[in-house]
């Protein structure tokens, strides 16, 4: 790499100080949001009253004994992460290693393409050692403390730990390699080269979800002419103006959880329900396992999930979802270039001037110049996703559906219990979708709403005019 004459000559030593102030808001704005969830769980000591007739309390103490054992254990882990990364940068840990990856290979070859392979493999190494301060936490304190027994002994951690290393290899050194050599190959603008292979590579999955991802998944079929299922459905369809056969089903093969999804637009649009969505995957009961009888929605539950799927469609959710994560990342890209670019902040970290690796440049840049921007970016879009799944459930409501995907939500959260409680600030910058509870609330005040204005035009009706409907 190459020293750029337009960049401004910031002392490295206030670049270090700005990643290392980078480190501590970001970790000690996680720390508040983890702690802010943790208070909720100790406070949710009973069962809330929309779920009472659905969740048992024994089994909803245990999710309540999970969920804070789950964030104790975060609080922990992003403690941790925040003293070894400020010392990473502090100390020149990355320098180091890079030093180290260096000398071993002193004698081979001098070359970056080569260094970097063997750089990574030590960044992994290190990454398992690290996570070593949370294990022992957990083992030793958690575990006691909730009476929360893991299925994996610390030995077969460790045989876990080796394998991944072994496997992640496998799949790093190739991405290296090809990173090093694009990165050298493309020049300055290669982050540019990078977006447009990334937005060609969306826009054909797009075309090849159904054809080639969906067979991951299960096999994918037209919604059956002829079944109770099909006619509700219809009627929904019908009324929102979205043809029938471009509702699909998914006959899964191992997955349990229940789902719905809409997506493409013109003439690729579909709308996907698992099997799983369907009561008793929509067989005869003899065919299932016993745990899998009684789960999923009615014909009429399930008209509500495809109805808000329709209002995803109606408003154009995935166009504009995809044309966001394109700019995004455009932006993203642009900072990247400009941060990736920039001596000083190789010198700030620790490397001697003149000294740019290009793997080094793409952690330091994805780890800490960028979690600013990253960040509340982040933030932004959860928030515009949690604002489609309320406009989506407020579409269902238009149509008559509230009833019945209150229901559905309902089901589908019985058939898959998980501690519903949560911290709203919490959930605003960890939740692509809004809570059980938030969603049952906001379709209750669009129902209040709704009788609100019926009674206000009953009230505003002329008397006149209703005594002579009353006399006829």
């Amino acid at each position: 790499m190459a020293f750029y004459d337009n960049w401004p000559q910031w002392d490295p030593k206030l670049v270090l100080a700005l990643l290392m102030i980078i480190v501590v808001v970001g970790h000690v704005w996680e720390l508040i949001l983890t702690k802010r969830q943790q208070l909720v769980c100790l406070n949710a000591v009973i069962v809330p009253e929309e779920l009472r007739g659905i969740i048992p309390p024994d089994l909803f103490h245990r999710a309540r004994i999970y969920e804070l054992h789950k964030m104790e254990l975060l609080s922990w882990k992003i403690a941790v992460d925040l003293v070894l990364s400020l010392a990473e940068l502090f100390f020149g840990f990355y320098p180091f290693v890079w030093g180290l990856a260096a000398k071993t290979l002193a004698r081979a070859t001098h070359k970056e393409i080569w260094i970097s392979p063997l750089f990574v493999f030590y960044m992994t190494i290190y990454t398992c050692v690290r996570f070593l301060p949370v294990l022992a936490y957990d083992k030793c304190i958690l575990e006691l403390r909730y009476g929360v027994q893991r299925q994996f002994s610390c030995f077969l951690y460790c045989c876990i730990a080796v394998v991944a290393i072994i496997l992640t290899q496998i799949i790093l050194a190739p991405i290296t390699l090809l990173i090093v050599f694009t990165v050298t190959m493309a020049g300055y603008w290669f982050f540019l080269y990078y977006w447009g292979a990334w937005a060609v590579f969306t826009l054909l999955l797009v075309f090849l979800f159904p054809y080639c991802c969906i067979l991951c998944i299960g096999r994918q079929q037209r919604l059956p002419e002829g079944t109770p299922l099909y006619a509700d459905i219809k009627r929904v369809c019908d009324v929102a103006g979205f043809p029938v056969k471009r509702v699909f089903i998914i006959r899964t093969k191992t997955m349990q959880y229940s789902n719905a999804y809409f997506y493409g637009s013109c003439c690729i649009k579909r709308i996907v329900l698992f099997d799983t969505l369907l009561l008793n995957k929509g067989l005869d009961p003899k065919e299932l396992q016993p745990y899998e009888v009684g789960r999923g929605l009615t014909n009429q539950q399930v008209a509500g999930v495809v109805c808000h799927e329709l209002g995803h469609w109606k408003y154009g959710h995935f166009c504009k979802t995809t044309v966001l994560m394109k700019l995004h990342f455009l932006l993203t890209m642009l900072l990247f270039g400009v941060f990736f670019h920039c001596p000083q902040l190789y010198m700030g970290v620790g490397f001697a001037p003149g000294t740019m690796p290009i793997i080094v440049g793409f952690i330091i840049v994805l780890r800490f110049a960028l979690t600013p921007y990253l960040t509340l970016a982040n933030f932004l879009i959860l928030w515009i996703m949690r604002h489609n799944e309320f406009s989506a459930d407020r579409y269902a409501h238009r149509l008559g559906y509230s009833t019945q995907l209150s229901s559905a939500l309902v089901k589908i959260y019985a058939d898959h219990m998980s501690f519903p409680v949560f911290d709203d600030c919490y959930s605003r910058w960890h939740h692509t979708h809004p809570t059980i509870l938030q969603r049952l609330a906001y379709q209750r005040r669009l129902d209040m709403q709704a009788a609100a204005k019926m009674l206000d035009s009953v009230k505003a009706k002329p008397i006149g005019k209703t005594q002579a409907s009353d006399s006829g």
